[in-house]
């Protein structure tokens, strides 16, 4: 019955499902660690991979540390996840997004983050819990309802919670993001593989290109990476198209257009400064990285045996 309701909340997307193994870790609670912890320690909301937990005692605060390894050894291996579910454990009193790092130069003002609420002070009115209520009774199965509704209104109350400290809906996509964000996360791996793409049309065109100039066109193309387009990502882009063209070079191969292409991507030359010297050159210095590398030294080590 675990399975198939998770797997129905997994069809729900990632954020439902997140917050639905949330639940369960609150659910399953005193079967995950020892009486001993649970008597004094109990989960509030897991958030980028971060228990949020409350301490009954004040003094076991302290020796909370000495419990955390254990504590997320027996979540994650309970839970079985491609990736750990938890991987730190926090006081829940600190738990606000607003204290995430600044960047540099931003005012908090601008992020929305001036005013701090924290996850306790959100409470849901009685249209958005009927809401939920709603949503959970289009699950036929009796036994799962309670799960699925403590779920649900989980997810609207962390939504909200996140709301009131400046998130907003990403750039591509409904997700929330936090305020210094442009994207999610899923859209920001999308738009990252975007712009590597755009990056190889632009090199493939102009391979001479230098970095600030490759930079330039980028940015006019696409105004919204300025965060992600740093030197480090150009000059990594154009080393992976180098890679790309040189696996389909033939050594000994001095005239085609994919090896005109090379060298001027390895060397920065416009065409009208390619010589028949520096093709060789270039070649030379690149041999490891062409088409049939493995066939040439197989070849050449069969030549001096032979020898």
């Amino acid at each position: 019955m675990k399975t198939f309701l998770r797997e129905k909340m997994r069809s729900l997307g990632t954020q439902a499902y997140k917050q639905f193994l949330c639940n369960e870790v609150i659910h399953d609670w005193d079967k995950l660690v020892d009486e001993s912890i649970s008597a004094q320690v109990r989960p509030v909301e897991i958030e980028r991979g971060v228990l949020y937990v409350e301490v009954q005692n004040s003094a076991f605060k302290d020796q909370l540390k000495f419990f955390a390894e254990e504590i997320i050894d027996a979540i994650n291996e309970y839970y079985g996840q491609e990736k750990p579910l938890v991987k730190k454990i926090r006081i829940a009193k600190g738990f606000q997004i607003a204290d995430m790092p600044t960047p540099k130069g931003t005012r908090n003002k601008e992020l929305g983050t001036s005013k701090k609420v924290a996850l306790e002070d959100i409470t849901l009115t009685a249209e958005e819990i009927a809401r939920c209520e709603s949503q959970a009774q289009k699950f036929s199965n009796e036994e799962l309802r309670p799960t699925v509704l403590a779920t649900l209104l989980s997810q609207a109350r962390a939504q909200k919670f996140h709301l009131a400290n400046g998130w907003h809906k990403c750039a591509e996509c409904e997700t929330l993001c936090p305020p210094e964000e442009i994207f999610c996360e899923v859209c920001k791996i999308k738009a990252r593989e975007a712009m590597v793409e755009e990056f190889y049309r632009i090199f493939y065109d102009e391979p001479w290109l230098k970095t600030h100039e490759a930079q330039k066109i980028l940015l006019e193309r696409m105004p919204q990476m300025k965060r992600e387009c740093s030197p480090d990502v150009v000059e990594s882009a154009r080393t992976s198209l180098i890679q790309k063209v040189a696996g389909r070079v033939r050594y000994g191969d001095e005239e085609s257009e994919d090896v005109i292409k090379l060298v001027m991507l390895e060397k920065r030359l416009p065409p009208e400064k390619v010589t028949p010297a520096i093709i060789r050159r270039t070649l030379i210095d690149m041999q490891f990285n062409l088409a049939d590398k493995a066939l040439l030294y197989r070849y050449n080590g069969l030549k001096f045996s032979q020898k």
